[in-house]
């Protein structure tokens, strides 16, 4: 059985293109590892690659992985883990959640309390919307 040695962090920084192109890389890699030692067809083989990388970005996200030609394992994206999170908090399991991704509570309650890019705010007119009737109230339009 092939020992896998764990080299961290990263040597040197990467841009997030970069960061994508290695996840990219990764998953094919995983497609054509799939796809030629167990026959699988490619469809399920890549649904099976995506699933190992986003599980081996969550383990060993950041560090490089090898012995001979040290394989980079991109980190999580962050907009990834807070939507996570902002997922499986109930408002009743702050400790489960905490515990499952590594964060502190204020942590927690930054992140379950902002709102994702590009979220509206429901009941809030933007600057250039205009009001409807309901706002604007029935003398006003």
């Amino acid at each position: 059985m092939t020992s896998i040695h764990l080299i961290n962090p990263a040597p040197r920084a990467i841009t997030p293109g970069q960061a994508d192109d290695a996840v990219m890389q990764l998953e094919q890699d995983f497609v054509e590892i799939v796809r030629e030692e167990l026959g699988m067809h490619e469809v399920p083989a890549q649904a099976l690659a995506s699933a190992l990388v986003r599980g081996m970005r969550k383990r060993y996200g950041g560090m490089r992985l090898g012995g001979r030609g040290h394989i980079y394992v991109p980190a999580p994206s962050k907009s990834e883990r807070d939507e996570a999170i902002r997922q499986a908090y109930n408002g009743t399991n702050a400790a489960e959640v905490m515990k499952a991704h590594g964060i502190r509570r204020s942590r927690l309650f930054e992140i379950v309390s902002a709102r994702p890019a590009g979220a509206a705010r429901i009941g809030v007119s933007g600057p250039k919307s205009p009001l409807s009737p309901h706002e604007s109230g029935p003398d006003n339009g």
